[in-house]
């Protein structure tokens, strides 16, 4: 396959499905963090962040790396699968 057609098979993402993306993983997070009955300030404690990282993670307003989402997996005592646990876009 050439690399032009690569680019043509390319899964494209426009912004407001990232956004969407984004919005559902941080409900998604925020749902099992309160059925753990742990507070946002509670789990930055946890992993060394301020609690507006979280805040903004579980509004879908900011990118996260792979290793923030371990962190917060270990904290939560969760698999990462529970977290990835919602519906995706068609």
């Amino acid at each position: 396959m050439s690399t032009e057609e690569q680019k043509t098979n390319e899964i494209e993402l426009t912004p407001q499905q990232l956004k969407i993306y984004k919005k559902a993983f941080g409900e998604r997070l925020q749902e099992i963090r309160l059925k753990k009955g742990m507070s946002q300030t509670a789990l930055a404690s946890l992993i060394g962040f301020e609690k507006t990282t979280i805040s903004r993670i579980e509004n879908g307003r900011t990118n996260f790396t792979f290793s923030t989402i371990v962190k917060i997996c270990l904290a939560l005592e969760v698999e990462m699968k529970e977290v990835y646990d919602f519906k995706f876009l068609k």
